[in-house]
């Protein structure tokens, strides 16, 4: 009687945190890629204050992409000199990213800019 009660809890809290893993991947990476993004934009900007140079800016931003575990989707600098650089990551999911509905949810894509000082 006291075994099959725990079996199902053990159960239904196994399902709990499958559903909250899938569900919360795309927050987590979403706020993740976030900080990675702006800090990207930072680092690239710094460097262009710096050097005057876009490729060495554009050079730093790929870097801290790769470093991070992210795609550097999109770099520019305005004519202002203002650093506008887009990162891409692909959440973890083991079920929803296969669905076409959901499957967008899972692809996280966050843009930035920083002004050079």
């Amino acid at each position: 009687m006291i075994g099959r009660w725990l079996l199902k809890l053990v159960i239904g809290l196994v399902l709990l945190a499958a559903v909250a893993f899938e569900l919360g991947s795309p927050l987590v990476t979403r706020a993740i890629l976030d900080g990675q993004v702006h800090d990207t934009a930072n680092d690239a900007a710094h460097d262009f204050f710096q050097n005057h140079n876009v490729d060495s800016a554009r050079t730093i931003a790929q870097q801290d992409a790769d470093s991070d575990g992210a795609k550097l989707d999109d770099f520019s600098v305005d004519d202002q000199g203002t650093i506008h650089v887009t990162l891409s990551k692909q959440a973890k999911s083991y079920v929803l990213h296969k669905f076409q509905p959901t499957k967008n949810w899972y692809n996280v894509r966050i843009s930035a800019s920083a002004v050079p000082k």
